[in-house]
Order: C-alpha cells, then structure tokens, then sequence
C-alpha cells in the first residue's frame, strides 16, 4: 500500500510534513479532513491515532502521527546522501536539530495552539495580551537561536527550518515580527518565506489559515457582542 498523509493544507505540521515529502521525491495518496469539524475523531481513525491529530500518516499498516515524528520517518526510510544537509550525521549538529524540532513542538507551536484552540471553540474574539507576550517571548528565544548560523541549527537549511517556518508562517499573520527587535528572525523568516517550496506549498494554506482564524474571531466578537 502507498503511504497515506492524513492532513488539511491549513494545518502547519501538516505543511511541514508535505514539504519534506517533495524534498524527498516520496509520493503519497493524500486524505484531506477537516480537525475543525473534529473528522479525525472517528472510531476508526482514533484507532490509527489516539492523539487524534493532524497530520499522521499511514504505510503498510504502519501508523505514525506527530509531523516531527513523521519528518524523522521519512528521512531515515527516503532520505539519500544529497539530503544529507537536513538532517547531518554530525552528532552535535543533529542534537542541535533535534532541539529545535522539540522547541517547535512543545514550545512554538503550544504559542499558536492556545490561540486555535480558544478561537475555534468559539470563546477568543481577540489575542489576549498573555497569548502576545507568551508568542513575542517565543520570537525571543528564535532571535537568540540565529546568533551563531544563518538559519536555526546550521548555516544551512534543515528539517528544523522547514518545521519552524510553517508554524511562524501562521505566527507571523497574527503577530508580525518586530523587525526592530527581532532582526536575525526577520531576516531569517524573509529568506525562508522566499524559497520556492515554501511559496508552493507552505504560504498559500498558511494564508488560508490565517483567513480562517481571522474569520473565526470575527463571528467570535459577533457572538460575545450579542450576548452584552
């Protein structure tokens, strides 16, 4: 059976984990759901992922969710010499790489996911100012990531980059990067923005998802107004 990637163009793991797979030349039968409409908590597909998250794909009977994890997946088992650069085998560059993607995961994108969570659940009309601080104090520790490389883990692009851009890419839509303050982020996230996968297959859902957060916090304020 060919590989199965479950996910929604919006979702930036989801993103992530697309990318990856065009850099890789792996071929996939993608099935689109909804997370928003809660079509990834069916019996069955509960059955494939517990977590009951988007993305998490399917091979041979093997099933695999969380997009780091999936990424990793699909370096080891479709990754070749020419891709080497994205995940080195240098132990301290891949350590450094591994962080990074940890930093996204339970970091990163919890910043963007306290946001999601609440909008989309119909109690957020607005960014509060803890959701801000907590996301400008994120940027902070990226500013900080790009003091010694070009780009978060290395001088060049890795698995960790491709990660990250995703998730800022909708970060971005809410709360712009103060170039000011956040100089190597900006520049770093100018030069990702620009790489001609990430125009093909990370903007235009990271547009599409910040469009609907937008669009949800409108009805959002609609609703709490008419309760008033």
């Amino acid at each position: 059976m060919p590989l199965t990637l479950y996910k929604v163009d919006a979702s930036p793991p989801a993103r992530a984990v697309m990318m990856v797979a065009d850099i890789l030349g792996v071929k996939y039968e993608p099935y689109d759901i909804n997370p928003v409409m809660r079509e990834q908590d069916t019996p069955e597909m509960t059955k494939k992922n517990p977590m009951r998250t988007v993305p998490y794909m399917e091979e041979d009977g093997f099933c695999l969710a969380d997009s780091h994890a999936i990424m990793l997946y699909l370096f080891d088992k479709y990754g070749s010499a020419e891709h080497s650069r994205l995940y080195p085998t240098d132990k301290r560059k891949r350590a450094t790489i591994n962080q990074r993607l940890f930093f996204d995961c339970g970091v990163l994108f919890q910043r963007l996911r306290s946001v999601m969570a609440a909008t989309y659940t119909g109690r957020l009309a607005e960014l509060s100012k803890s959701m801000i601080r907590n996301i400008d104090d994120a940027y902070r520790m990226l500013e900080a990531y790009l003091s010694d490389t070009l780009y978060l883990a290395d001088d060049v692009v890795t698995l960790a980059d491709i990660s990250v851009i995703t998730t800022m890419a909708t970060l971005h839509g809410l709360v712009p990067i103060d170039e000011q303050r956040f100089p190597k982020l900006n520049q770093w996230y100018n030069k990702m923005t620009k790489i001609e996968l990430c125009e093909r297959i990370n903007q235009p859902g990271a547009e599409a998802h910040i469009a609907s957060l937008k669009a949800f916090m409108e009805i959002n304020k609609s609703k709490l107004n008419s309760k008033l």
